[in-house]
């Protein structure tokens, strides 16, 4: 059995520059099917990492001659809405030259949309409901076999006489700790490039759902439905499971670098002190940062002067919107004190700030965006990341914003373009006051001179930082002028 896992080609999220990443849910499926499946044959072909276009996509599928491929991500990092049609006309542009070769796909969207996205894309032949590692196995597994019978595995979608079938529920790995170490061996590593400047760069995540469950968070589609609210059963990996891979990551390939990017790592206070605890003890250099809650670092403030001495070099959390009728009715569960406060702290132990925020809430107007902004820029984050809506079909939220889309284009879902109206804005005016309001925050208070020329931050953040600033021009086409990206 010869098993292709497939990055096809497509582009980065604007704001981060020239950013290739590993796909994590290929590296951690890779694994699992070599341990579990060790008769596979298996290769990963990353076509971002390697620059390849679609014929040279073609001429490695040829060369291998692979008798399944898997195209998939596992949570929102590598664009979020806009992989999906990039997985669906990957799949196209295969089945034209290899129709025999079965395409199977999953992850973030796909797992919470399996019936939809088979039905909607004939190229596909299978996909996978909720987490991927077993049920992916499973199948290969069955394909296998001389007279193979796919409905006994659990978790999947597949194709019967036309019509499409769905399996039984697939239950969640409970023990991260029980998947093996990611086969990064199968990867490129060294041409992992983090920000346009971070090399070798890498992306881990080290947990799986979210105990908070905020409504507009578009995480929830990276579970099955069908579960008992299987995104808010938060399952991590032990820490130093963790510092094991960042040791890895380090010693055996050179990464300077590594983002963890678990919606939020610091939900239990043990992970994040016992984090900072074991990279210290073994001396590992690399640098880190990971998503958090305002709450949860305000809880941990005590833990930033040996968070910073281990390599953590900045925090990502968000406030969202700014009045606290709108963050309970979100259910955000943080206050907009437990932001500032998290932004003072960060600047005392010289650790830089990333606050995201968003606009194109249905009672949005110019002066509540207005009246938001001015919390932003009174909070003064050393970065604030301006997000729009962006109401994926499964989160919480949807019903209520559903009526309000007028951007259908995938290729445009990817938090910059703006994709819905409000009851007082058009898409193109939301895009206009993006705009604007980036513009107004960096060029005031010596912002980006202040984190440019900072004696006292890691140069990997600065390095991000000056990423983010270097690309806020294609930002600004994506927001206002529609101009497709990734």
């Amino acid at each position: 059995m010869k098993v292709l896992f497939l990055n096809p080609p497509f582009g980065s999220w604007v704001y981060w520059g020239n950013h290739k990443a590993i796909n994590v849910a290929h590296a951690q499926m890779a694994a699992c099917l070599r341990e579990w499946m060790p008769e596979a044959t298996i290769k990963a072909l990353d076509c971002r990492a390697l620059d390849m276009d679609e014929g040279q996509m073609l001429q490695g599928i040829r060369d291998f001659a692979p008798d399944i491929i898997y195209m998939g991500d596992a949570f929102q990092m590598t664009g979020t809405m806009t992989i999906i049609p990039k997985y669906q006309h990957a799949a196209q542009v295969i089945k034209q030259e290899f129709k025999d070769i079965p395409i199977c796909t999953g992850g973030f969207y796909i797992a919470a949309r399996y019936k939809e996205m088979l039905a909607e894309t004939p190229d596909f032949d299978y996909a996978i409901a909720g987490e991927q590692e077993v049920t992916f196995t499973e199948l290969c597994k069955e394909l296998s076999k001389d007279d193979p019978d796919v409905s006994a595995v659990k978790g999947l979608a597949y194709r019967d006489n036309g019509s499409v079938k769905v399996t039984d529920y697939r239950p969640l790995i409970e023990n991260l700790d029980d998947l093996p170490m990611p086969a990064y061996d199968l990867f490129p590593m060294d041409k992992y490039i983090g920000y346009g400047k971070l090399n070798p760069y890498q992306e881990i995540f080290t947990s799986r759902g979210c105990p908070y469950g905020c409504s507009i968070c578009i995480d929830w589609v990276t579970v099955d439905p069908r579960g008992d609210n299987d995104w808010l059963r938060h399952r991590t990996k032990s820490a130093s499971r963790v510092v094991d891979e960042m040791e890895l990551l380090e010693k055996k390939y050179g990464v300077v670098h590594v983002n963890i990017w678990d919606l939020n790592y610091a939900v239990k206070r043990s992970r994040v002190e016992q984090l900072a605890e074991e990279k210290l003890k073994r001396g590992l250099e690399a640098t880190y940062g990971f998503l958090g809650r305002a709450n949860t670092f305000v809880r941990d403030k005590d833990l930033l002067k040996d968070l910073r001495l281990s390599g953590f070099i900045y925090g990502v959390f968000g406030l969202e919107v700014a009045d606290e009728e709108t963050l309970k009715k979100i259910k955000k569960r943080i206050t907009v004190d437990q932001v500032q406060e998290t932004v003072d702290r960060f600047r005392e132990h010289d650790i830089m700030s990333v606050m995201t925020w968003m606009i194109g809430f249905p009672d949005d107007d110019e002066k509540v965006i207005r009246d938001r902004f001015a919390t932003i820029d009174r909070i003064d984050p050393d970065v604030q990341s301006l997000q729009m809506m962006l109401p994926v079909p499964g989160i919480p939220i949807y019903d209520e914003i559903a009526p309000y889309i007028e951007e259908h284009d995938f290729n445009k879902w990817d938090f910059h373009h703006p994709v819905v109206r409000t009851k007082h804005l058009s898409p193109a005016e939301l895009g206009e006051l993006a705009l604007l309001v980036n513009q107004e925050f960096y060029t005031k208070k010596n912002r980006v001179g202040r984190l440019l020329e900072s004696k006292v931050l890691h140069p990997n953040a600065i390095a991000v930082f000056a990423s983010y600033m270097e690309s806020m021009q294609e930002y600004q086409k994506a927001s206002v002028e529609g101009k497709v990206i990734i």
